[in-house]
């Protein structure tokens, strides 16, 4: 039953509130789709949790659709040892860099300054976004060679989503932790659209043609004499 609703109905829910929920949300509401610059608020924690965060959650997604779109290519980039020791010992990097900048993220919001701008949803998805880097850590340490393994079991299992006939056999034997991160995944997915972080999911190539901002502190001069 676990099985069914992690790898059947969890993901297509997931993908139906991404897709009705984010343009409700642009279309209706533009003032509350971007997130605030909180780097007013506070910059210090920002530098040094967004950075990481920013560099390991683009890699990271990326070498999964690359998997994704690609396996036999892989597969075949894989068949060498040292190549796969390498590509795991950099994902693995990249997982440690993104639960890094998690842990950073989620403590940052506990000021006061920025608590106040930071919304349920907002919560709920950092604590999302900690859970999955740290299941995904987890089996870079403990669950080894994933990338071979998920050519073969979660690529062929994703692939079947696509064509409305989940194959959940292909994942239902997996660890525990594969099936937490799986479900994470797609929580993080359904949640996103409720949450400023929805930009993510449109490219802003607007911004490369808007002038950049200026912006300049006033400070009154003591006059004279006073």
């Amino acid at each position: 039953m676990l099985d069914v609703l992690i790898f059947a109905v969890l993901p297509y829910f997931a993908i139906a509130l991404a897709i009705f929920v984010t343009p409700y949300r642009y279309f209706s509401n533009r003032l509350d789709w971007s997130t605030f610059s909180t780097q007013f608020l506070e910059r210090r924690s920002l530098y040094w949790g967004s950075i990481p965060w920013h560099y390991g959650v683009v890699l990271i997604l990326a070498g999964h659709i690359i998997g994704f779109l690609f396996p036999s290519t892989i597969q075949s980039l894989l068949s060498d040892l040292s190549a796969l020791i390498a590509l795991e010992s950099i994902a693995l990097g990249l997982g440690l860099m993104t639960l890094f900048g998690s842990i950073i993220l989620l403590v940052r919001r506990f000021s006061g300054v920025v608590r106040a701008v930071t919304s349920y949803a907002d919560w709920v998805l950092l604590l999302l976004i900690l859970l999955q880097a740290a299941t995904g850590v987890y089996m870079g340490l403990f669950v080894r060679w994933g990338m071979e393994w998920y050519l073969h079991t979660a690529v062929p299992w994703l692939y079947s989503l696509l064509t409305l006939n989940p194959q959940i056999g292909f994942v239902s034997g997996l660890p525990l932790v594969f099936k937490l991160h799986v479900a994470g995944a797609f929580l993080i997915l359904a949640v996103l659209p409720f949450t400023k972080l929805v930009h993510f999911l449109f490219l802003p190539l607007d911004y490369l043609k808007d002038p950049p901002i200026l912006y300049r502190w006033v400070r009154r001069e003591k006059q004279l004499g006073k």
